[in-house]
């Protein structure tokens, strides 16, 4: 689906793709595969939180970018507390912190 399709500014679109950075799969073409493997994984992790904490249509992450759906603003304090905690929350699991 294009952005207009999902109702979403090209702004927003590039608000939301900031705000996630580090959940999407920057870097496509560096690190090792098993790298971006791990990068995936945690970005898929971070998204499945991010629905647990009042955002139920945030996407899984593609490796390519992606628009935000409709009624998710990533720079709300509601959003970005729940991208912290959940980040950390990963982070933590993985032994990374």
């Amino acid at each position: 689906m294009t952005q207009q399709e999902l109702g979403v500014t090209k702004q927003t679109s590039l608000a939301a793709q900031g705000a996630c950075e580090s959940v999407l799969t920057r870097g496509r073409g560096t690190g090792t595969p098993q790298q971006r493997q791990q990068k995936l994984a945690f970005g898929l992790k971070v998204a499945q939180c991010l629905r647990t904490h009042g955002f139920p249509t945030f996407p899984d992450p593609t490796g390519s970018s992606q628009a935000l759906p409709r009624g998710i603003d990533p720079s709300s304090p509601q959003f970005e507390t729940a991208q912290t905690t959940c980040e950390k929350q990963e982070q933590k699991a993985l032994g990374l912190r």
